[in-house]
């Protein structure tokens, strides 16, 4: 038995991101703009809002948003009156405003409640539209935020129903001028999610097809997109990868490579994308066995006759973007070893299809010395 859920309404093509301001007139009259310090100055985004007229904007979400900017958006929203949300970034704008959309029709003043707390969101929410400028996250058809919290040291999602974006328009012209650091990092979380999504204890038939057809089209096409970075078909076919790989971990959730990210990213200061990299090749042959002939079907798929062979595209894939592939590489001493080991055991480490273990985690740490 499954089940499965995507009320989000999406809108894939080169150009859709130009309907932005009509399409935020089916949600409400008065939008706030969501997005990052240096999307700020872009001619597409600087269109976008001149667009939408005299709303107000907030451009103070920085690379993994933290607690205190989605409690900022939300004293903004409630200021202004604003009844729905229009993100435009990366996966850290679109998480930010995610949060704050369900957030702002609470009773609550901070986050924290939800993320920490223990409150649940209810479904009640003002409507977001997600225009995502990255091929990675997949943010703009899950139910999912990942936050920072800075003072506790801590990274972590929170999640429910009401965190689902209402319209999602994925327009991969918005992708042309991405440096090959992002553009490969934001590549490989989205294969990250792909292949979790696949292997997910949780794993069902439709989020499966997704992920099989995500990470072929990743595997497919992202050293295109290296060497030829105008190259619109293949961006547009990693922003649909992206998408798909989006559906394919949202119901299922993440394992093992998402678990060993926080730590990398909080205390590393790892760009997400690149955190999740820095495992996936030790996940994809440490999992494998224990897929048995799933595996197999995901490697034919994808154009590999082994885990092996897979792992070394990963590889080459991130060298290729210049992503930290050592201990060294990230600035992390082997030293940090142990207590690494033990940030690793995040919840999401349950989803796994086979047991990890504080031995598997420092052998494969222990192996990127």
């Amino acid at each position: 038995m499954w089940t499965f859920t995507l009320p989000t309404k999406i809108q894939f093509g080169v150009g859709v991101s130009r309907d932005c301001a009509q399409v935020a007139r089916e949600y409400g009259s008065r939008p706030v703009v969501v997005t990052g310090k240096t999307l700020i100055g872009t001619d597409r985004v600087r269109e976008i809002i001149a667009e939408l007229g005299d709303v107000p904007v907030f451009a103070e979400v920085t690379p993994n948003p933290t607690v205190q900017q989605v409690d900022a958006l939300t004293r903004l929203i409630r200021e202004e009156h604003c009844d729905s949300v229009i993100a435009i970034g990366g996966g850290s704008p679109l998480d930010c405003a995610k949060a704050a959309s369900a957030l702002a029709p609470s009773s609550e003043s901070g986050i924290r409640a939800f993320l920490t707390g223990g409150r649940q969101f209810g479904r009640e929410r003002l409507p977001l539209i997600a225009v995502p400028t990255t091929s990675g996250t997949g943010s703009e058809v899950t139910p999912i935020a990942v936050l920072d919290d800075p003072d506790a040291g801590t990274k972590a999602p929170v999640a429910g129903p009401a965190l689902y974006p209402a319209h999602a328009l994925v327009d991969p012209e918005l992708t042309l001028s991405l440096p090959r650091f992002t553009t490969v990092a934001t590549a490989l979380d989205a294969l990250s999610h792909a292949l979790e999504g696949y292997w997910s204890k949780n794993h069902q038939p439709i989020c499966d097809l997704a992920a099989i057809e995500a990470a072929r089209r990743i595997f497919a096409n992202l050293e295109r997109v290296c060497e030829a970075p105008d190259n619109l078909e293949a961006r547009a076919e990693l922003s649909y990868a992206a998408l798909l790989a989006g559906m394919a971990f949202q119901l299922p959730k993440n394992a093992m490579v998402h678990a060993c990210s926080f730590p990398l990213s909080t205390r590393y200061h790892l760009a997400h994308g690149a955190a999740c990299a820095f495992t996936l090749e030790f996940a994809v042959q440490f999992n494998a066995p224990a897929l048995g002939e799933r595996f197999s079907d995901l490697a034919r798929a994808c154009g590999f006759s082994s885990a092996t062979e897979m792992a070394a595209r990963i590889h080459a894939f991130k060298r290729l973007g210049g992503l930290p592939c050592t201990l060294a590489d990230a600035g992390i001493p082997a030293d940090a070893i142990p207590d690494l080991v033990q940030a690793s055991f995040h919840p999401l480490m349950n989803n796994n299809p086979r047991e990890v273990t504080k031995e598997d985690l420092g052998r494969m740490y222990g192996g990127l010395t």
